[in-house]
């Protein structure tokens, strides 16, 4: 069983499956900018529905990730000062904090706007009254958080090939899934 753990050198395989899952459905949402772009109404709210469902299941998977994440430990940075720890740890919270909140927030503006998820023939709205006002809002911060996933995940890319190109201190490598 304790090989499912984190080590003090490597990420175990349930961590590197919640990176690597919510790693390619964030990819994934990012189409969603193009759902507008759908010409037939119908395909248009399908697939509407379908990021509401990924965006859901991007939060249920971040809920297990943190349990995870607070019950296992991490492997330490090799050779870094402390600034560098300070910005891993930093990064990695923000974006824990913008994947909880995200989905979070297109949730309650689905809900509050009246067009919650739909799984098959049951609606997974939250218990919210009908409020444009509200859905505006919860829109508005959603879309603020897109953003700043997209540059937070940037940053994270940049700094997993700047590891493996430039430092080659076996920091990318301890997370990749074989």
């Amino acid at each position: 069983m304790q090989s499912f753990f984190n080590t003090g050198s490597t990420y175990g395989p349930i961590s590197k499956f919640f990176h690597w899952v919510i790693g390619l459905l964030v990819i994934l949402m990012l189409f969603s900018y193009f759902l507008d772009d759908i010409p037939n109404k119908l395909l248009r709210g399908t697939a509407f529905n379908a990021h509401k469902l990924l965006g859901l299941s991007i939060l249920a998977l971040m809920v297990l990730r943190l349990i995870w994440t607070l019950y296992n430990r991490k492997p330490v940075l090799p050779n870094t000062v402390r600034w560098q720890r300070l910005m891993e740890h930093l990064g990695q919270w923000i974006i824990y904090l913008a994947l909880f909140l995200m989905p979070f927030a297109g949730w309650v503006g689905t809900s509050a706007g009246g067009k919650p998820p739909r799984l098959g023939m049951h609606s997974l709205s939250l218990p919210l009254e009908k409020s444009d006002s509200l859905a505006d809002l919860a829109f508005r911060i959603h879309n603020a958080l897109a953003i700043l996933i997209i540059v937070m995940v940037s940053l994270h890319v940049l700094a997993a090939l700047f590891h493996y190109f430039v430092k080659k201190d076996g920091v990318f490598e301890r997370m990749l899934p074989w």
